[in-house]
């Protein structure tokens, strides 16, 4: 007899799975003194002591798994939408289910990431992991605009994340446009990692393949875009025209970026603190 499994479970093992294994992996790493974290410090923190410094394996995994569903979340999204050819309305609700429990995974993996943050032995408190500009203050100014883009993004998700539940409330319309600044968390969540991420900096390949993937993510952005851009109709207001047309180029020079990035070895432009 076959079991089926729904998309809530199968969301929440694929979210599960990896974290508590890529936790594993880093607590084990780090505890022999060989994890991105227990290499970078300075010898005399003893990253080693896992009695102290047992949270940070914890945020490092869900930080690693929470942008990583960011982007099959933004994928996902780009899919629903559709461009040259709108999902069927089969698919169009596949999708959509598979994109609502993938943004509560998120939402729980960045929720997990601030409380292990919190206690990660490294002088976080509640205070700096929730109000902007608070390693400035401490000592830290260099690791401040990381702290400060990951602080937004959350705020950013909490706010949007649960707005799909009260749509009827604020509006369909309203709801839509609100729905679009998603893609500026994953943004922000994107350079966070670059910024502050031991792991992404200290595995040579992580980056050069954290900035390829970003080209098909770019590809549907465009397909989308080409759509609003050039659809005839006569009710396009020019402004929403200019905007998508504007964004259309902008994702083109984006993956000539990319590509120039990663093929002349300065995928690591933005600078690891």
């Amino acid at each position: 007899m076959k079991v089926k499994l729904g998309p809530a479970v199968l969301v929440t093992v694929a979210g599960v799975v990896p974290t508590v294994l890529i936790c594993l992996g880093i607590y084990h790493l780090q505890a022999h003194g060989l994890s991105a974290a227990a290499i970078s410090m300075a010898s005399s923190m003893n990253m080693a002591d896992m009695r102290k410094y047992w949270a940070f394996p914890i945020l490092q995994a869900s930080g690693l798994t929470g942008i990583a569903f960011a982007y099959v979340s933004v994928i996902l999204g780009l899919m629903q939408m559709g461009g040259i050819n709108r999902p069927s309305p089969a698919a169009y609700q596949r999708l959509n289910l598979y994109h609502r429990y993938v943004s509560l995974l998120v939402v729980a993996l960045v929720v997990i990431h601030v409380i292990a943050t919190v206690f990660d032995a490294m002088g976080d408190s509640w205070k700096t992991v929730l109000i902007p500009g608070q390693w400035v203050q401490n000592g830290w100014p260099e690791g401040a605009f990381g702290y400060n883009l990951g602080i937004i993004a959350t705020y950013l998700l909490l706010l949007l994340g649960p707005t799909f539940y009260v749509r009827r409330l604020v509006g369909s319309a309203r709801w839509y446009v609100l729905h679009r600044f998603a893609a500026v968390f994953y943004v922000l969540s994107f350079w966070h990692a670059m910024v502050l991420g031991l792991d992404v900096a200290y595995y040579g390949w992580l980056r050069p393949a954290m900035w390829l993937l970003q080209i098909p993510l770019l590809v549907l952005l465009m397909v989308r875009l080409q759509a609003v851009t050039f659809r005839p109709s006569s009710d396009r207001r020019m402004l929403v025209v200019a905007i998508c047309g504007g964004l259309l180029v902008a994702s083109a020079a984006a993956i000539v970026a990319i590509l120039a990035l990663v093929l002349t070895g300065h995928s690591g432009f933005i600078q690891n603190v």
